[in-house]
C-alpha cells in the first residue's frame, strides 16, 4: 500500500479523480450508472413493500392513507411518524448500497475515490466541517425561520420512534444523495470533460430537476447543488457537501415538526435569497479553509496510486504465468521432439542390426 508520509502531500483534483486510474475507462461509469439503477429498483421495491405492510396493519387496512404520502409533493410530504421518516428518507438513502454494489461489480476504481482524493472518507473533516456548517448554515436558517417567519406556538409533532430515526436517516440520504451527484456524477462528468466547473453545473441540472418545487425552488436548488459541488472540490471530499446537505435538511425538517416553518414545494423569492446566501457563505469559508489550512491535504494513502500498483503488479503476475505456461508448453514440446528423435534413432538402429 503506497502510505503517504508526513511531509508528501497527494494533491489529486477531486472532479477529475478517476482519470488518476490506470483501470479507468469513459465508458466504465455507464455500467455502473445501469447497475445502480437495477438495484435501486429492487432496494426501493423491497422498502415499499415492507413499510406499504406495516403501514397496512398499523390502520387497519388503510392503505389509501398510504398511497397519499406519494401525491402532492414537498406539501404533502409527513415526516412525524415512523413510516413517514422510512419511506422518504429510505427511499433515498437505498441509493448509497445501490451505487456500492454497482461499482464493486464493474470495478471502475475503488469505492474508496468517490469519497475524497485524499484516500477515502476522513471523519476528522466531516466532523470539523459539520460544525461549521451548523454555525453557518444551521444558525441562519434557524433564526430566519423563528424570529423572521409567522408561525403558531412550538408544538411537536413528531413521535419518538419518528424523532430517533430522523436523526438516524436523515444523514444517510443527503450522504447518499452527495456520493451520487457530487461523487458519482460529478467525477464521472469531471473525468469525461476534464472541466471541474463545467461537471458541477451540469450536474446540478440533474441535481434540481428530481426535486418537485416551482420554477424559484428549481433555481434555489440548483445553486444548492452548485455550492456542494463548489465544497466538494474544494474541500477534496464528499464528507464536506454532505456537511452542509446534512444541516440543511435536519434544520428544515425539525423546523416543520415542530411548526415554526412548514415544508412547501412552493419557494419565495426571499427563500431564495437567504439559502444561495447561506450556501455562498459556506462555500466561502471552505475555499479559505483549503487555502490558509491543512485541513483537506493530510491524507493516510493514496487511492490512485495503490490501484495502480496493484493492476500493474495483477498484470506483471498474469503475464509471468502465461510466460510460465508458455515455457513448459515449449519444454513439453522438445521433449516430445527428443522422445521422436530417439525413437527413430532406435529404430534405425534395429533396421540395421537386422540388415546385419
Amino acid at each position: 500500500m503506497y502510505i503517504i508520509g508526513e511531509n508528501e502531500i497527494k494533491k489529486h483534483d477531486y472532479v477529475t479523480y478517476p482519470r488518476q486510474f490506470d483501470s479507468h475507462r469513459w465508458y466504465k461509469p455507464i455500467f455502473v450508472a445501469i447497475l445502480g439503477v437495477l438495484f435501486y429498483g429492487i432496494f426501493l421495491a423491497i422498502l415499499m413493500v415492507a413499510t406499504g405492510t406495516a403501514a397496512f396493519m398499523m390502520t387497519g387496512g388503510d392503505l389509501n392513507g398510504y398511497l397519499g404520502r406519494f401525491s402532492g409533493g414537498y406539501d404533502n410530504m409527513q415526516m412525524y411518524d415512523a413510516i413517514g421518516v422510512i419511506v422518504n428518507m429510505g427511499s433515498v438513502a437505498v441509493m448509497l448500497p445501490s451505487l456500492i454494489l454497482a461499482n464493486a461489480i464493474v470495478n471502475d476504481r475503488p469505492f474508496t475515490s468517490y469519497s475524497s482524493s485524499r484516500g477515502g472518507w476522513s471523519w476528522i473533516v466531516f466532523i470539523k466541517t459539520l460544525l461549521i456548517a451548523a454555525v453557518v448554515v444551521g444558525g441562519p436558517m434557524l433564526i430566519h425561520d423563528f424570529y423572521f417567519q409567522e408561525h403558531g406556538p412550538i408544538q411537536n409533532k413528531f413521535s419518538e420512534v419518528a424523532l430517533w430515526l430522523l436523526f438516524f436517516l436523515v444523514p444517510l440520504q443527503c450522504i447518499a444523495e452527495e456520493y451520487m451527484f457530487r461523487a458519482f456524477l460529478n467525477q464521472t462528468l469531471g473525468s469525461w470533460c476534464r472541466v471541474p466547473i463545467i461537471a458541477i453545473l451540469l450536474s446540478s441540472v440533474g441535481f434540481a430537476a428530481l426535486h418537485p418545487y416551482n420554477r424559484v425552488g428549481q433555481i434555489t436548488i440548483f445553486a444548492s447543488g452548485v455550492f456542494m459541488g463548489l465544497a466538494s472540490w474544494f474541500g477534496r471530499g464528499v464528507e464536506v457537501s454532505s456537511a452542509m446537505h446534512i444541516v440543511n435538511n435536519m434544520v428544515a425538517f425539525l423546523v416543520d415538526g415542530f411548526g415554526i416553518s412548514k415544508i412547501s414545494s412552493e419557494v419565495s423569492i426571499e427563500d431564495m435569497v437567504m439559502d444561495i446566501a447561506i450556501g455562498a457563505a459556506y462555500v466561502g469559508v471552505i475555499f479559505l479553509l483549503s487555502r490558509k489550512t491543512n485541513w483537506f491535504s493530510k491524507a493516510k494513502y493514496d487511492d490512485a496510486a495503490n490501484a495502480n500498483e496493484e493492476r500493474a503488479a495483477m498484470i506483471a503476475r498474469k503475464q509471468a504465468i502465461k510466460e510460465e505456461k508458455l515455457e513448459k508448453k515449449e519444454a513439453k514440446k522438445e521433449a516430445r521432439e527428443e522422445a521422436h528423435a530417439e525413437a527413430k534413432k532406435n529404430a534405425a538402429d534395429k533396421n540395421d542390426n537386422n540388415t546385419n
